[in-house]
């Protein structure tokens, strides 16, 4: 009888624990979903989109409130957050006869103010980047690339962000800006390579092929490393791990997924989620590494997770 007590004493303490480790962030729903949180670089705040990429809202962790940037098409796919914590740059789009048309913006976090560095047009297949302390914008382009200047004065956080990565022709292209050179490698024949990024120390690239697999190597090419089935990379702050999700799904909808770190040299993959009944997506790292936030797609919900 005491080990049957004790059983269900151990059980229900280590699912109370698991528990407490996971908070609702910011809440949503089902037919109003949050989705793909980002921390700032400062930690402070956290930037987010609904459904179909629509828009930016802003939380404060502080206050616990949020406010809505823009709500502009497609400005919450892949924007990026400034080194200073300041604002968001991101592609919008807007749409006429049935044509899509984008343009680059600056979005100031306090004002709301919005910058717009290039005229809309059509065939804007890249993402624009942040590069020289914040001080340009970089735009790759099927021809020639595009430069814009912000305006803002160099942060030194962001002063050595002169590598900016991307796919062109089914190679992964490392470009420096310092020097104007650029490289091109083809770590798998024929693939597709999606969610490109440097880490924030500017020594490795992740990536991932079309199909699921991910990767990691240096920014000269060396030192490949397969990280096994992967989805949606980030880098923590100090660029020895990486969070991403694995995703399960029907051809049209997502059935299952998981939320993983791993190290960048494949060691210790860990499943922080492990559930059976929730769709864990999109996770971020917290920029101190002590937690995690992401959206949950059966609640349409963000949480944090603790994973010290």
């Amino acid at each position: 009888m005491k080990q049957y007590f004790l059983f269900f004493f151990i059980f229900f303490s280590g699912l109370n624990l698991a528990q407490s480790n996971t908070q609702l962030l910011i809440e949503g729903s089902e037919t109003d979903p949050v989705l793909s949180p980002v921390f700032s670089p400062d930690g402070n705040k956290i930037a987010y989109t609904k459904s179909s990429y629509k828009g930016i809202w802003i939380y404060n962790v502080q206050s616990n409130t949020s406010k809505q940037l823009t709500d502009e098409d497609a400005a919450g796919f892949a924007f990026r957050w400034s080194s200073d914590s300041k604002s968001i740059l991101t592609r919008v789009a807007k749409y006429e006869n049935l044509r899509r048309y984008n343009a680059v913006k600056i979005f100031d976090i306090v004002t709301g103010a919005a910058t717009q560095l290039n005229d809309y047009e059509t065939m804007m297949p890249y993402l624009p980047q942040w590069v020289d302390g914040d001080t340009k914008i970089y735009l790759p382009t099927k021809s020639n690339d595009a430069i814009f200047n912000t305006g803002k004065t160099k942060n030194s956080n962001g002063a050595g962000n002169n590598l900016v990565v991307f796919e062109k022709s089914n190679k992964v292209v490392v470009k420096n800006l310092a020097d104007n050179s650029e490289q091109f490698f083809e770590p798998a024949k024929d693939a597709q390579y999606i969610n490109i990024s440097t880490s924030p120390d500017n020594t490795k690239i992740v990536f991932e092929v079309m199909g699921g697999t991910m990767f990691v190597m240096n920014t000269d090419g060396s030192n490949l490393i397969d990280l096994g089935k992967g989805n949606r990379p980030r880098w923590s702050s100090n660029s020895k791990e990486i969070v991403y999700m694995i995703t399960e799904d029907d051809g049209q909808n997502f059935t299952a997924s998981d939320i993983f770190t791993i190290n960048t040299d494949g060691t210790q993959k860990r499943n922080l989620t492990n559930t059976n009944n929730k769709i864990e997506m999109n996770p971020c790292f917290a920029p101190d590494g002590k937690s995690i936030i992401y959206d949950e797609a059966n609640d349409g919900s963000i949480y944090l997770m603790n994973i010290e």
